[in-house]
């Protein structure tokens, strides 16, 4: 059997993707705004070494998707926050916190909030 690819460069590229993580959040700067929980979205790009997993099916070689999406739901939607900036801030402490073998994260979160707006969105990305 061929030995597979090097993996002793943590350069990789692996990548699990969550897109349209839909919560129901309060959020907004007013009191007015945050007295109800309003739709927002998120996007994570999960970057760490799945080879292993891909090749031998174990899920504790990877990152669970489902407790990703059920963590950060249960955070956005368990809290009040006045900024969106914060919302991806605290989703970014969270999956470096939860999930050991992401050494990176890009997270998208928008919010639907504007008239005429389509949505507005605030991207962050972070390493380890």
């Amino acid at each position: 059997m061929a030995a597979g690819p090097d993996r002793t460069n943590h350069d990789h590229a692996d990548r699990l993707s969550l897109k349209a993580l839909t919560c129901q959040v309060r959020i907004g700067v007013t009191a007015e705004e945050r007295a109800t929980p309003q739709r927002i979205d998120v996007d994570l790009d999960l970057y760490a070494d799945l080879y292993q997993a891909g090749r031998i099916a174990d899920l504790g070689l990877t990152v669970d998707y489902r407790e990703v999406a059920e963590k950060v739901r249960a955070l956005l939607e368990g809290r009040t926050f006045n900024l969106v900036e914060v919302v991806a801030v605290a989703i970014l402490d969270l999956v470096f916190e939860r999930f050991r073998p992401v050494r990176r994260v890009a997270v998208r979160v928008r919010k639907y909030v504007l008239p005429g707006v389509a949505h507005v969105e605030v991207a962050m990305e972070r390493r380890r």
